[in-house]
C-alpha cells in the first residue's frame, strides 16, 4: 500500500498532467497523487482543452511535442481559457529553445525529460506559490474595485456590502436540499449545516435564489464582490468559488448533479439532480 508523502502546497491542489506517452501521464499522475494533489489527465492538447473548459485547474504539466496540437498551441489557448492556470512544460533536450521562448510567453517553467521526482515536485510546487498569488491578487483587486464604486457612490468604504449585493437581506430560500436563510447567513444541505467563508455564502444565495436559470460569471461577481468586470476576468474569480461550493453540497464533486457548469455560459443550481454537464 502506497504511503501518502506529505507535502502542504500539493494538497488539495487539482492538476491537469498532458502527454501522449502512456506511461509519462501514469508516471505524474501517481508522484502528485502521492502527495495529496488531485489529477487528471489528457493524451492530447483538444483532450486537455475540453477538460479545462469544464474543470477547475491550478497547474497543468503540459508534453511540448505531442500530435495534433502542440504544447505550445495548448499553452496559447489554455492560458486564454483559464488565466489562473500555472502551466510547466515537458520537454526534450532538442526542444529547450522552444520551451524558453514559451517562458516569454507567460509559461512559468519547463522540466526536461527525464527528470527526478524531487525535482518536478520542487518545480510544481513554487508554480502553485504564484497561483496562490494570483488568486490572492484577483481578490485584492476585486475589494479594490468595490472600494471604489462604493466612494463613487456616495457609500463609506467601510459600509455594509450586503447593501450593495443583489443577494436578499431577509427570507428562506430553498432548492432541493440546499437550504439559505439569508438573514441568519446560515445554509444547509438536508439540513446539515454547512461552514461557508462569506463569499461562499453569498455565492450559494445567489444561485438558490435564482435556481434552474444559467447565471453568468460576470452577473455571480456582480452580485457577490458588488463591483463590474467582463466575463472573461469574471471566470477565474467564481470557478475558485464554485470548485470550494461544489466540495460542500455535493455528493460527489467531480460529477456535480446540482451546481452544474453551463459551457461558455456560467453556472445553474437545479431544483433536480441531472447528469452531469461539466465540473
Amino acid at each position: 500500500m502506497n504511503t501518502p508523502v506529505g507535502s502542504t502546497l500539493l494538497s488539495g491542489a487539482h492538476l491537469m498532467v498532458v502527454d501522449d506517452e502512456r506511461t509519462t501521464r501514469l508516471s505524474l499522475s501517481e508522484i502528485f497523487t502521492l502527495r495529496g494533489a488531485h489529477v487528471v489527465m489528457a493524451a492530447d492538447g483538444q483532450e486537455a482543452l475540453n477538460k479545462l473548459r469544464e474543470l477547475t485547474v491550478d497547474l497543468m504539466v503540459l508534453d511540448l511535442k505531442m500530435p495534433g496540437m502542440s504544447g505550445l498551441q495548448v499553452a496559447e489557448e489554455a492560458q486564454r481559457l483559464s488565466p489562473g492556470t500555472v502551466i510547466i512544460l515537458l520537454t526534450a533536450h532538442a526542444s529547450v529553445d522552444s520551451a524558453i521562448g514559451a517562458l516569454r510567453q507567460g509559461v512559468f517553467d519547463y522540466i526536461l525529460k527525464p527528470a527526478q521526482p524531487r525535482a518536478i515536485v520542487e518545480v510544481v510546487e513554487r508554480a502553485l506559490v504564484k497561483r496562490q498569488e494570483y488568486v490572492r491578487r484577483q481578490n485584492l483587486v476585486g475589494l479594490m474595485e468595490q472600494t471604489v464604486n462604493a466612494l463613487k457612490g456616495g457609500e463609506p468604504p467601510g459600509a455594509d456590502r450586503a447593501q450593495t449585493r443583489s443577494v436578499a437581506p431577509t427570507g428562506v430560500a430553498q432548492v432541493g436540499p440546499i437550504r439559505v436563510d439569508l438573514q441568519r447567513r446560515e445554509a444547509f444541505v438536508l439540513d446539515q449545516p454547512l461552514v461557508l467563508t462569506p463569499t461562499e455564502f453569498d455565492t450559494l444565495a445567489y444561485l438558490v435564489q435564482h435556481p434552474d436559470r444559467v447565471v453568468s460569471c460576470r452577473e455571480l461577481v456582480r452580485a457577490v464582490h458588488g463591483y463590474d468586470t467582463t466575463e472573461h476576468e469574471a471566470r477565474p474569480i467564481m470557478r475558485v468559488h464554485i470548485h470550494r461550493l461544489r466540495q460542500k453540497i455535493e455528493t460527489d464533486p467531480e460529477h456535480p448533479e446540482r451546481l452544474l457548469t453551463v459551457r461558455a455560459a456560467g453556472y445553474m443550481l437545479s431544483a433536480e439532480p441531472r447528469p452531469r454537464r461539466g465540473a
